[in-house]
């Protein structure tokens, strides 16, 4: 079945979501390359905090799940980057407009096969769920966290 077809079996309310994230990537994307990382990083959150890790309402469980379905599936379908570090922040935007906390890690780990240079990874968190970036960020050790409360 094309996407367009998926795309319009959808509900208006899971249309309008796809719509958010589909911005908020965008403007995630824009800001990461054209915001030096000094400035976006005040736009993050506290730094230096993290947000609770106890488990959010049903309610909230829900809109959590939505947000994340939402931010896979656009990200994947749109024409540009749409890595960690951009999903990250859009989630973060998403998660702020609803008033959930969270958390956005930013990590560093060495790359083993490839010598001695680094790799970076970002994922948030809300609650005890991983939102964005939950894949392989046991490898990272974290070196920066930015929450919202």
């Amino acid at each position: 079945m094309s996407a367009w077809r998926t795309f319009g079996r959808l509900t208006w309310a899971d249309r309008r979501l796809l719509a958010e994230a589909a911005l908020c990537l965008a403007v995630a994307r824009l800001s990461v390359l054209s915001i030096p990382f000094r400035r976006l990083s005040r736009r993050l959150g506290a730094h230096g905090r993290e947000s609770s890790t106890a488990a959010p309402s049903v309610p909230t469980l829900r809109v959590l799940r939505d947000v994340v379905w939402s931010l896979q599936a656009t990200s994947r379908r749109l024409p540009w980057r749409c890595a960690c570090i951009e999903q990250g922040i859009a989630g973060k935007m998403m998660l702020r407009r609803r008033s959930i906390a969270s958390t956005l890690y930013l990590g560093v780990a060495r790359e083993r096969e490839a010598g001695s240079h680094a790799t970076a990874h970002a994922w948030l968190r809300s609650g005890p769920l991983v939102i964005t970036g939950a894949a392989e960020r046991e490898r990272y050790t974290v070196v920066a966290t930015f929450a919202d409360e």
